[in-house]
């Protein structure tokens, strides 16, 4: 049986972007990313991967103009490593095959499995602490809920998955100290995914410019941040030499389309 690219089906632009924006309005009141992640994934495995993708890439593109309903959808399609779980493996890996036969380069970066630029290693030392060191993952994870300040700060370097997921929880902590989280290096990708998917904290644009700046945050977290960031912003991380190369040329092509469509507009004035 040929694959099914070779026989693609048509996709009208206007009703793959009427169901864009449909299936994130039906699931922008769910808080909850895994939950949110679920439901449009449930949506999304009953069609075909020609209008998956044509979705996938009008939300990224509306996400680029700074529209807050496909900034917030953009957060959850390009998580497609979760997304993949109740779409279908199968399913998404057609879709990135038509991308790229299409060359949608922005669905293309963000379904990619790309490693960090940097990766923690044996000969890394990241910072413990000896007193957070001795005490037992249970423990960890139930004093990570307190509100003892000075074991709070201690406890941020803490790359147990698990106890950065209940130290975001807990009411006491400050954008200061989830920014420390976020920028620490070396670190643990999986800590940095906790962060990303945590709805309260990756709000905040602070976090976001430090997930992306981070040279040992996963590329598919970066790579959907970088339509947040304000010019100045892109500009440092297309100009960095220790972030990803794809990142670079993810800034580089955004603030090129920034600056055509710029043009567009001075020649219209």
């Amino acid at each position: 049986m040929p694959p099914f690219y070779s026989m693609t089906m048509d996709v009208d632009p206007k009703e793959a972007e009427r169901l864009a924006e449909k299936l994130l309005r039906q699931v922008s009141g769910i808080l909850d990313r895994n939950q949110r992640s679920y439901a449009l994934g449930k949506k999304l495995k009953r069609l075909p991967p020609e209008m998956i993708l044509e979705i996938m890439r009008i939300i990224a593109d509306k996400a680029q103009e700074r529209i807050p309903l496909y900034q917030d959808g953009f957060r959850t399609v390009s998580d497609a490593r979760r997304l993949s779980i109740h779409v279908g493996y199968a399913r998404m890996s057609d879709v990135y095959t038509l991308a790229r036969r299409k060359d949608y380069q922005e669905v293309v970066r963000f379904m990619s499995s790309v490693p960090p630029a940097r990766h923690a290693s044996d000969t890394d030392e990241p910072y413990e602490d000896v007193r957070v060191r001795e005490i037992t993952l249970g423990e960890k994870k139930s004093l990570a809920r307190s509100r003892d300040r000075d074991f709070l700060n201690r406890i941020l370097h803490d790359q147990h998955p698990a106890v950065i997921h209940n130290l975001l929880q807990n009411p006491y902590l400050t954008i200061k100290e989830v920014i420390k989280i976020a920028s620490k290096r070396p670190t643990n990708q999986q800590v940095l995914w906790i962060v990303y998917r945590n709805l309260r904290w990756i709000n905040h644009y602070s976090v976001k410019k430090a997930l992306v700046n981070n040279p040992y945050c996963p590329p598919q977290i970066s790579l959907s941040l970088l339509n947040f960031l304000l010019e100045q912003d892109l500009i440092e991380v297309a100009e960095s030499q220790v972030l990803h190369p794809r990142l670079q040329e993810a800034a580089q092509d955004i603030l090129k389309k920034k600056q055509t469509e710029l043009g567009g507009v001075e020649e219209d004035g």
